[in-house]
Parts: structure tokens; C-alpha cells; sequence
């Protein structure tokens, strides 16, 4: 049902995945989440509140009460300085009012490095057709199968094109035995960088030590007691900015990395197209020299929300859920 007139509103949404995922052991066929709506001196802006289940500090409903309880003081002043704690909240409030105050709209990178998924011989199929000739930079998941096939779908993919490089998201799969029996094998000239090949950052610093391999961090940035601080041996971090917090928190974790020299690269956590697009936005400002990880709007039947025109944007917001005012 429609809300009343106000400058802060609230909406429940539900959207299908095109096939089920599997995000740590828990297989999800639909991506819940919330839209914020602030409105500004006639400009409506738009934040995505949504926890990824398995990998956010918290859930949906966890959410759902600390923006519920914020909700008020948006609709007083929608430019209200608000911080929750809570990551998907902060980085959904945040997005929202960054866009409200900007001045102009910036260069807006709709794509970043592709991400090759599916089995074996769908990627291949996808490099053949999209990516056989050329400079090209992919994200490629491993550790969803033996190491064997992993370096044989690496090599066959190089096969195709020599000039491929390879940013690799192991999701901590590996043992330590395996990540450096793959190490051992791996053309590390075209790896960009390597996403915790195992849950044990020490393990990961060793292999680091080893093989000379690009260490990259993604989950341990998520960890609640985790504080910034340069690591020998560490290359890139990997932000996925609504697991983190808001945009300012980005910017500042942005700049002490790049300050220390290590590489920083934003990455989506299965956002809808509003909040890749903020994710976007947001790499086009604090990485302008890195294309962000937001290739996964394909794992969607349908967008969010549609801006084509004022028209087709209220009909979308009307067949949402309005969770406040209520």
C-alpha cells in the first residue's frame, strides 16, 4: 500500500534470485531487504538496507528495529547527522543523504570487473564469447570444487586468452595444505590478487611469506572488532561497503589504505541495482582507478526500482511494502 506525504518513507522489498545461491552454507532463492526514500528541496534519494544472510554482522530484522528507530528523526530532517552501529543501516542512511547534498552528479561507472560465474563450461563459453583477445580482468570463485579443477579451469581460461588476469575469491575454502598446493601451480603473473585462501589470516601471511602470492582482504574487514592497520604482506583490501557502514566510514578506511600504498577495491554483497548503483557511485569518488566488483545484477529477475520516469518510479514504490509511516 502507498504511504502519506512525508520526507522520510520506508519500504519492504522481496526480489527473486534467477537461481537459488548458496552464501556460506545457506541456500537463499529471494534477497530481502529494505528502501529508504528521503526527499530534499524536491530531490528524492534512495538507500538499500540489506543484510546478506552469512555474511552481515546482522540480520534483516536486527535492521529493520535500529532504522525503525531513526525513521522519526529523518522524517523531522532528513539531513540528520545518524549513526546505528549497524552496518547495512549506516551504509543505507548514508547513501541516501550523500546523494541528496551532492552538487552535481558524477561519472557514473555502471559496470566494474566482470565476474565469471556458473560451472566450468559456462565460463568458458562466457571468456570465449565475451573476452578472447585482449587485456581483460576477471573475478573468478574458487574453492567451490577440487583444487585440481580449479587449476585446470585457470589454465584452460588462459588457453583461450593469455592476456586474462585473474582477481580470485577463495571465500576462505582452502586448508592450509591446499591453498599451497594451488599456490604452488598458480600463474601468478596473471593473478591480480588472491581473497583469503584460508579462514586463518596468520596461515594466509605464511603463504604470503612462501609463495610471494597478492594477499587480499575481504571477510576479516567485516569482523566487528576489526580496526585498520597496514599489514605486511597484505596487497589489497577488498570493501564491500554495506557490510562495513557508511559512506564517510568507506572514505576513511579508503584513505588510510591508499596513505600505506595498499590497493583498495569496492565490491558488491548481492545489492539490488539501487545499491550497486551507490556502490558505483561511491567507487567513482574514493577508487576512481579501480573498477569496483558490482557484476551481479544478472543474479536478479527484476529490478528494485526503476527511475525511466517519475511515472513508472511511483508505480514500482507503490507495489512495495511501506514499514513506516505506518
Amino acid at each position: 500500500m502507498g504511504c502519506r506525504t512525508l520526507v522520510a518513507h520506508l519500504y519492504r522489498y522481496a526480489i527473486p534470485f534467477s537461481s537459488p545461491i548458496d552464501f556460506n552454507g545457506e541456500v537463499i532463492t529471494t534477497r530481502k531487504g529494505l528502501l529508504l526514500a528521503l526527499q530534499h528541496q524536491q530531490t528524492t534519494a534512495y538507500g538499500e538496507i540489506a543484510p546478506l544472510p552469512g555474511f552481515s554482522q546482522e540480520t534483516l530484522q536486527q535492521a529493520l528495529a535500529a532504522i525503525e528507530a531513526v525513521m522519526p528523526t529523518l522524517a523531522n530532517n532528513p539531513l540528520a547527522e545518524i549513526s546505528t552501529g549497524i552496518p547495512s543501516v549506516d551504509f543505507g542512511v548514508g547513501c541516501a543523504q550523500w546523494q541528496l547534498t551532492r552538487q552535481c552528479a558524477p561519472r557514473v561507472r555502471l559496470k566494474g570487473h566482470p565476474l565469471l560465474a556458473g560451472d566450468s563450461k559456462q565460463i568458458k563459453s562466457r571468456v570465449q564469447a565475451d573476452f578472447p583477445n585482449g587485456h581483460h580482468t576477471l573475478k573468478l570463485k574458487v574453492g567451490r570444487q577440487e583444487i585440481e579443477q580449479d587449476l585446470k579451469l585457470i589454465f584452460e581460461l588462459l588457453a583461450i586468452n593469455p592476456k586474462l588476469r585473474f582477481r580470485l575469491d577463495a571465500n576462505r575454502k582452502w586448508s592450509q595444505e591446499q591453498a599451497a598446493t594451488i599456490l604452488a601451480a598458480l600463474p601468478l603473473a596473471n593473478i591480480d590478487y588472491i581473497e583469503e585462501p584460508t579462514p586463518d589470516l596468520e596461515a594466509n601471511l605464511k603463504l604470503v611469506t612462501q609463495f610471494h602470492y597478492p594477499l587480499a582482504l575481504d571477510e576479516t574487514l567485516q569482523q566487528p572488532n576489526y580496526r585498520y592497520q597496514p599489514i605486511e604482506g597484505v596487497h589489497t583490501l577488498v570493501i564491500k561497503p554495506s557490510l562495513i557502514g557508511s559512506p564517510l566510514t568507506i572514505q576513511n578506511l579508503v584513505d588510510q589504505a591508499q596513505a600505506d600504498g595498499i590497493k583498495v577495491v569496492l565490491s558488491s554483497a548481492f545489492e539490488t541495482n539501487i545499491g550497486l548503483q551507490a556502490i558505483s557511485e561511491l567507487a567513482e569518488i574514493v577508487t576512481p582507478e579501480e573498477a569496483p566488483g558490482i557484476d551481479t545484477l544478472s543474479a536478479f529477475s527484476q529490478h528494485l526500482l526503476s527511475s525511466q520516469d517519475g511515472e513508472t518510479e511511483a508505480l514500482m514504490l507503490n507495489q512495495l511494502d511501506c514499514v513506516w509511516p505506518k
